[in-house]
């Protein structure tokens, strides 16, 4: 029962293949939206004693926090932990992607922490392939959809 009201879901990362847990939402939803008006209406009567259209303003400063918060926390979790990978980054650039994945691999190399931790199941690339992929330009060979 707690995993339909669960707000992550257990998905695989699409380069190293590890298991991990992401959000749900990407933007604000309905009860958001209540929330926010439930929040609005309580700070009004707590500073104005009655009604007053100035709840509207606060209403939407309510509504853009809770799209910022939770834009930022699904940005920053679907990152993975253990490769790098950074969807989002490879969709607008696949060179910045490759270059932020290898960072946090020599990263991990020196780490004393990831000594002890499982091997990740990191992709391979063969000579025919190699080849391929340094003839064409920048992204043909590789599927933009994630």
């Amino acid at each position: 029962m707690s995993v339909i009201f669960s707000s992550r879901k257990t998905c695989f990362c699409a380069f190293c293949r590890s298991p991990r847990k992401v959000y749900r939402k990407k933007n604000i939803g309905l009860g958001d939206v209540a929330g926010a008006a439930l929040g609005a209406g309580s700070v009004m009567f707590a500073i104005y004693q009655e009604f007053d259209p100035r709840v509207v303003l606060i209403f939407m400063a309510f509504l853009a926090v809770a799209e910022v918060f939770i834009k930022v926390r699904w940005r920053i979790a679907i990152v993975c932990k253990q490769c790098g990978f950074d969807p989002v980054l490879y969709i607008r650039d696949s060179q910045k992607a490759s270059l932020k994945v290898q960072m946090h691999l020599d990263q991990r190399k020196l780490s004393p922490s990831s000594l002890l931790s499982p091997a990740l199941n990191l992709p391979t690339i063969n000579k025919e392939r190699s080849e391929l992929i340094q003839k064409a330009h920048a992204g043909a060979l590789v599927s933009k959809r994630i």
